[in-house]
């Protein structure tokens, strides 16, 4: 903890030094002083006002929609393509492919297939976040060792009692891997959509303070979306993580061996 503190003070430190040598730097109090005024709804001057809920939470909608169905897609993909090497053989090549899309592409791709429409963005992050999480969860299916799955068959175990124990206590660590890459790139990709197509959301307004030359709005929310994704990150991501390795422990700990003493 005292190290992470003390990161981030030398961050900041750095950050007011720069802004010593350059004007077209803003400080982080300029900065945080923006973004009150963005988030109370505050005058920017003019008749212009802070805007930041509705921006923030229509952003979310789409990220969330377009998350979950490119990790879900991705799940199940992965455990396909780990398990079958039929489906590896079938699917390497596409998947390698859509790896090397950058989510810029997505976000042009999807606006001439579907306009200015709502679902533009949630396919853009579906399909940013999509293979990332392939590529873990096919890693974590392949790293379980051909002798422990000859075990578990040879002694009876049950094929669902197989895939809950033994493929998703494998592939636990990977899944967590490769839904940070997914959350990443996703927030990128929407993000992204925002900048040059969208009508409102966190990078619709980035580009509204970019365009108005107003730098300390445009650190603002870059600063914004930053803190986000450490927040998901530390208090959600990091939770479910510890959780679902405590519960990989505890049933490759005793449920397959119970399994295996029960077919002895």
């Amino acid at each position: 903890m005292a190290a992470r503190w003390t990161s981030a003070i030398a961050f900041l430190l750095g950050w007011q030094l720069v802004t010593l040598v350059s004007t077209r730097v803003p400080s982080p109090v300029r900065v945080l002083e923006f973004l009150w005024l963005e988030v109370s709804g505050g005058s920017h001057g003019g008749v212009v006002r802070g805007e930041f809920i509705e921006h923030f939470l229509g952003t979310l909608g789409r990220y969330t929609i377009g998350l979950v169905i490119g990790f879900t897609a991705g799940l199940l993909i992965g455990v396909l393509i780990g398990s079958s090497s039929l489906a590896r053989a079938l699917a390497s090549d596409s998947i390698l492919v859509l790896l090397a899309l950058p989510a810029i592409v997505w976000a042009f791709l999807t606006t001439m297939w579907f306009g200015i429409d709502v679902k533009a963005p949630i396919v853009t992050v579906a399909l940013s976040a999509f293979p990332f999480v392939v590529v873990n969860v096919a890693q974590g299916v392949r790293s379980i060792t051909p002798d422990l799955r000859r075990m578990t068959a040879a002694f009876g175990v049950e094929r669902w009692k197989q895939f809950r124990y033994l493929t998703l206590g494998a592939i636990s660590g990977y899944v967590f891997a490769g839904l940070r890459f997914a959350v990443i790139i996703g927030w990128n990709g929407v993000l992204l959509w925002e900048w040059f197509a969208g009508q409102n959301g966190v990078g619709f307004r980035t580009r509204y303070w970019y365009d108005a030359n107003r730098y300390q709005g445009f650190v603002g929310w870059v600063v914004a979306f930053i803190v986000f994704i450490v927040l998901l990150d530390r208090f959600v991501f990091a939770r479910l993580e510890r959780r679902a390795f405590r519960w990989r422990d505890r049933a490759t700990d005793v449920e397959i061996i119970e399994e295996t003493t029960m077919g002895l």
